[in-house]
């Protein structure tokens, strides 16, 4: 028994020598020139025009690249892109007026093989002009998103799994929605004249400078929810597991917050006396204004976090 341990062990040894002295003289016939082994092409920046008054929306699916959709004071639709013949995208203006852009792979399974040695970082940039009054879409996996500068969208849809959602000076004259997985969320300057959702797992969200005409939902797992000047017509639903949600001059006139273990901390607008508030801990402290059983509604509850709400006069 001890003698086949032994032998197995020889070969297995001598397998791993062997493995090793083949891959150093493939190494060595490259020319000890990691290059060698690249099984990437070059990519060439390569760019595409369109018409606004044919585009009715936008959507675009992405990958791992960044995707940089930004409004400008030009009277047409720029894309520029990094492609090669294996890895292009796909640009089709449809019947309807989507105008749609796809990330395309054009590889063989056994294409997959080797090594992709490249320090290049892809960006997918989308020049529109900022008075678009159509519906955007935009999703990546691992690629960062950002949508700045737009006066008067109809709808917008954003996704991703793990890059960074960034959306900046924008008006939408319907809902806005935006989900990740892991990124996080930097929000800056939004309006919109009906909802707005927001959700991710762990992401932190920052939102500043907010004003929603409709609902807002937004909702994490495990990060903190950061809400500073904003203003909601609607209702505000915000829940968290694990994350603090950290209010800043919040205006609203009905609020659910609930979390796990997370802190729940800031100030409101308005007077407390509007409000019918209630307040809930299992294990944590709450230090909240007396309720004046008014037609608003403030609900809190947390399980082991602390409760601390101040109310300010709006200016």
């Amino acid at each position: 028994m001890q003698s086949n341990k032994k032998i197995i062990m020889l070969v297995a040894g001598g397998l791993i020598i062997l493995g090793f002295v083949i891959a150093l003289l493939a190494f060595a016939l490259a020319g000890f020139n990691w290059n060698s082994f690249n099984t990437s092409l070059p990519d060439e920046e390569t760019s595409y025009s369109y018409d606004l008054a044919s585009v009715s929306s936008l959507t675009v699916s992405e990958l791992d690249a960044d995707v940089l959709i930004v409004g400008t004071d030009e009277d047409k639709i720029k894309i520029t892109c990094f492609e090669n013949k294996k890895d292009a995208y796909t640009i089709q203006l449809q019947a309807n007026g989507n105008l749609n852009i796809k990330r395309s792979l054009y590889k063989h399974w056994y294409e997959y093989i080797g090594f992709n040695i490249s320090n290049q970082k892809r960006t997918l940039t989308v020049s529109v002009p900022k008075n678009f009054a159509g519906e955007m879409e935009a999703a990546t996996m691992s690629g960062n998103l950002d949508l700045t500068n737009f006066d008067g969208l109809a709808a917008i849809n954003t996704s991703t799994a793990s890059g960074q959602i960034t959306l900046k000076n924008v008006t939408t004259n319907n809902h806005l929605n935006a989900s990740t997985l892991s990124g996080n969320f930097d929000l800056d300057n939004l309006r919109t004249d009906k909802d707005i959702e927001i959700g991710t797992s762990s992401g932190e969200i920052q939102f500043n400078d907010g004003k929603i005409a409709g609902n807002m939902s937004i909702s994490s797992l495990s990060s903190n929810i950061d809400l500073v000047d904003t203003s909601i017509n609607g209702d505000v639903s915000i829940g968290n597991s694990s994350g603090n949600v950290n209010l800043n001059k919040l205006a609203a006139n009905n609020l659910s917050i609930t979390t796990l273990s997370g802190n729940v901390r800031g100030s409101i607008l308005g007077d407390p006396g509007n409000y019918t508030i209630t307040a809930d801990s299992l294990s944590g402290t709450i230090d909240i204004p007396r309720s004046g059983n008014g037609k608003n509604t403030f609900d809190i509850s947390t399980s082991s976090g602390n409760i601390d709400i101040e109310f300010t006069a709006a200016n």
